[in-house]
């Protein structure tokens, strides 16, 4: 509102200057001439006039910011995203808000970053900081974090997180990201190696499963394949540490070493998958295997 003052009163005084002229030659032939309260009034209801400050003012939506030059005024939004992506509502799992700012008069001019958390059941006014501390990698390189979490009361599904960036001298830059709250792991893909299941008692068989966790892989509490239909007596858990036919460790890929008992008649039979994490989510997914003898 400041600025939208100064430019109607330097557009004022430039049509004051501008007939000054006038006055003054009315003055000198011994023409009544007008107060300068009457001449204001004269030039606030002069067409050009009204047309220009029309065109800074828009009364359905305020000052309108089009008409102005920004490029060396605003602050810019570079991205906002959110790591991870999809987080479960649990109230612990640590989520992190980043914005990457710059501003035409160097980052020293940023006044200050922050988000409405509202949509995910914390401050509707959260700030966010570029200093080294509290989750922000590098202090002063204009990459502004908060490290939140989720509220147990919010619903499942996606949530918009608006981020605003102001300067020193009142801009502000509007951007947002989306995340979704999710509370079940994913069985993304399983596969056995080798492909073709023997029923010799002897073969080493490994099953591998690929699982999505909304959050942290490391909050996956257990992943288990039920090959009881082959003969087993209970639920095996599946391994992430690196060891037993496990590729590596605390990735996303859970593996089971097992072999398919000579007794087995050829045919298909269904083994299941169950993966359930910390926030209390379980995921089960059915598959189908060929044995051969």
């Amino acid at each position: 509102m400041r600025i939208l003052t100064v430019k109607i009163f330097l557009l004022l005084v430039s049509s004051y200057l501008t007939l000054l002229p006038v006055w003054a030659q009315a003055a000198a032939q011994g023409q009544v001439g007008l107060t300068k309260g009457e001449a204001i009034m004269k030039i606030t209801a002069a067409d050009f006039v009204k047309k220009k400050i029309g065109e800074l003012v828009s009364w359905t939506v305020g000052y309108d910011i089009s008409k102005v030059s920004r490029v060396k005024l605003t602050p810019t939004i570079n991205y906002v995203k959110a790591v991870p992506k999809r987080v479960p509502p649990d109230g612990r799992t640590i989520l992190e808000i980043l914005a990457s700012v710059d501003d035409p008069g160097g980052l020293t001019n940023i006044s200050g970053v922050r988000a409405d958390l509202s949509a995910i059941g914390r401050l509707a006014n959260t700030m966010l900081v570029d200093n080294g501390l509290f989750g922000d990698e590098k202090a002063a390189d204009g990459i502004y974090t908060l490290q939140t979490s989720v509220s147990p009361k919010i619903e499942l599904g996606p949530k918009e997180v608006p981020v605003a960036v102001a300067n020193k001298k009142g801009w502000l830059a509007l951007a947002k990201t989306t995340l979704d709250i999710k509370k079940n792991p994913a069985i993304i893909e399983a596969k056995f190696a080798p492909e073709r299941l023997v029923a010799d008692g002897k073969s080493l068989v490994t099953l591998t499963v690929k699982i999505d966790n909304p959050g942290r892989i490391e909050d996956i509490k257990i992943v288990t394949a039920d090959l009881r239909a082959l003969g087993y007596t209970e639920l095996l858990p599946m391994l992430n540490d690196g060891r037993g036919g496990d590729a590596a460790a605390n990735d996303d890929i859970f593996s089971l070493q097992f072999v398919v008992p000579d007794f087995l008649k050829d045919g298909d039979y269904l083994i299941r998958i169950g993966a359930a994490n910390l926030a209390g989510g379980y995921e089960a997914r059915d598959i189908t295997i060929k044995v051969q003898k």
